[in-house]
């Protein structure tokens, strides 16, 4: 399914941390595992960047592209946030970000709360808002889910509605037409042989909502496409989408759908 699994780095503690996230999805997909370190010439080379395979190229963003998808398959790329330098800056980062505006397939992001999750990979939380930009992450979720035998459960988090005084509320048509897209979607996953579950939480805080629901149970991925029609993925650089891989304790899979390129 995927060449390689590509690690990018920086040699600081926190973007190595992605380092065993990678190693296990390479496990998984029965592939290598690559770090790459991708500077400029004028860059200093005092790093301890350990293994890692040192690219030159004016943008790291580009150099991590270009190395990514230069193969057939692709690799999977993997980073993690907050690193020292820019290609590890804050998720959805200048660099992040330009990798996901150019990355023609899906990116797997690790927070700094996640912690390595239990071998192997069982279960996926797929956040859907209704919007067809959104479903854009059910093609890669269901590949992954096939390969690598997963569980899946269709999420949508809905702002709580109502009156408490009176238990009356009224379901907007966007809330209706979320609650359809999920129904639909799991039951033509379920119709091709993959084991799904879909479910509508209420909660305030968007993001908030996602990490508790993947906290409740034994997920081990959460799976987005950025730049939803709704809070969900706003905008790459967006407060949601960022702090769904703040808050998350496993690995995010993100795509930007095909369109917004």
């Amino acid at each position: 399914m995927y060449a390689r699994v590509l690690v990018g780095t920086d040699g600081s503690p926190r973007a190595q941390q992605a380092v065993p996230i990678a190693t296990d999805a390479a496990t998984a997909f029965g592939c290598p595992v690559e770090c790459v370190h991708v500077r400029a010439d004028e860059d200093p080379a005092d790093l301890d960047l350990g293994d890692a395979q040192t690219l030159v190229a004016d943008d790291p963003a580009s150099g991590l592209v270009a190395r990514a998808t230069g193969t057939d398959p692709p690799g999977l790329l993997c980073l993690a946030t907050r690193g020292r330098s820019a290609l590890g800056e804050a998720v959805f980062g200048s660099v992040t970000s330009r990798v996901l505006r150019e990355l023609r397939g899906p990116m797997l992001v690790v927070g700094p709360l996640v912690r390595r999750p239990a071998r192997p990979w069982r279960r996926m939380l797929v956040c859907l808002d209704g919007s067809d930009t959104a479903a854009e992450i059910l093609p890669v979720a269901s590949a992954w889910a096939r390969h690598l035998d997963l569980d899946l459960e269709l999420l949508h988090v809905a702002y709580p509605l109502g009156d408490p005084r009176t238990g009356e509320f009224l379901i907007p048509e966007e809330e209706e037409a979320a609650t359809e897209q999920l129904r639909a979607a799991a039951e033509e996953l379920a119709e091709a042989g993959i084991r799904v579950r879909w479910s509508v939480v209420e909660h305030a805080h968007l993001a908030a909502g996602i990490a508790t629901t993947a906290a409740r149970g034994a997920w081990s991925l959460v799976a987005l496409a950025t730049h939803g029609r709704t809070g969900l993925a706003r905008l790459i650089a967006g407060s949601v989408a960022l702090d769904v891989v703040r808050r998350a304790t496993v690995p995010v899979l993100t795509l930007r759908p095909e369109q917004l390129r």
